[in-house]
């Protein structure tokens, strides 16, 4: 997969919630910069704060 952020970076989005079901299982809610929110299940990585993406 090519990355799809702004001049072929890798594409990120802030964590908005963590989204937790009665089995356990963890799915991040993300926020756009244009402000649409999604559940981030087709996700490649998640980074922490202040990380760099590794290409």
């Amino acid at each position: 997969m090519k990355d799809q952020g702004p001049e072929g970076t890798p594409l990120t989005e802030q964590v908005l919630a963590w989204l937790i079901t009665s089995q356990g299982r963890a799915t991040a809610i993300t926020v756009d910069a244009q402000g649409h929110v999604e559940d981030a299940d087709g996700a490649d990585a998640f980074i922490p704060p202040g990380e760099d993406p590794v290409s």
